[in-house]
């Protein structure tokens, strides 16, 4: 299904790569306006506002560090309007939990979820002017299903679930409705290149119920949804997008 939001601005953290760069793709295809918040990699901005704005779209990489909330603050300053808040951005730090030091442990906390907290706070003020106003926070499948080595990352995806849940409650009055996304092992995202060869990423993906792994763009089209008046109705929950396999 295809959706027109043309007149519509969307802020994607993380939205020049992985799962953050599709759901930026699939806003502009729909005709939205996008703002994309990245840390590091400025070649690859580049190179995607080029991708993303070749046929008419209208794009724009903004440099910050989601954790950094000054440097927050200057980046929404630069913002007039706002109607979606998709908080993608994340890192995880993986290792026996005895052997990971606090401030590893830290880090993790501090960009997948404290950084999803600091860009609500500032969104805010732009969203309860929007007609149609949403969040969606990207979790992960071990938001609910844990896994040793992972404590930091467990933990903070879990965090994320609760932190929606509650903000949706506090935000109802102003219509702005809050959901999070849990996707499970996605090609072409920092997780896949960074935790699995190809033959560990094949098998996780056969053991699947689905009989693959995920894509961005089975992430990109659920949150594509909770931004349209369809979803309106869904409010607090977290949607898995992960094939089935948290069935097993």
């Amino acid at each position: 299904m295809k959706y027109d939001m043309k007149g519509k601005i969307a802020l994607v953290t993380g939205g020049t790569s992985g799962i953050g760069y599709g759901i930026s793709k699939a806003f502009i295809e729909a005709g939205a306006e996008v703002i994309a918040f990245y840390k590091g990699n400025d070649q690859k901005a580049e190179i995607v506002t080029k991708e993303l704005t070749k046929n008419g779209g209208v794009f724009h990489a903004i440099k910050v560090d989601i954790s950094n909330e000054q440097e927050m603050k200057k980046a929404f300053a630069k913002i007039d309007k706002l109607d979606f808040l998709i908080n993608v951005a994340g890192i995880s730090n993986e290792d026996e939990f005895i052997k990971l030091s606090m401030d590893k442990i830290k880090e993790v906390f501090d960009v997948l979820l404290f950084g999803k907290m600091i860009a609500c706070k500032c969104a805010y003020p732009l969203l309860v002017t929007s007609s149609c106003p949403r969040v969606v926070n990207i979790a992960s499948r071990f938001a609910t299903r844990q896994i040793p080595g992972a404590i930091p990352l467990d933990c903070a995806e879990a965090g994320i679930i609760n932190f929606t849940k509650t903000l949706a409650l506090e935000w109802a009055d102003k219509n702005i409705k809050v959901n999070a996304v849990s996707p499970s092992l996605t090609v072409n995202t920092g997780s896949y290149y960074a935790f699995y060869t190809d033959e560990d990423a094949e098998k996780v993906g056969k053991a699947n119920p689905s009989g693959r792994l995920g894509k961005v763009e089975d992430t990109a089209n659920v949150v594509l949804f909770l931004c349209t008046k369809e979803s309106e109705y869904i409010n607090g929950e977290n949607i898995n997008v992960n094939g089935g396999i948290l069935l097993k």
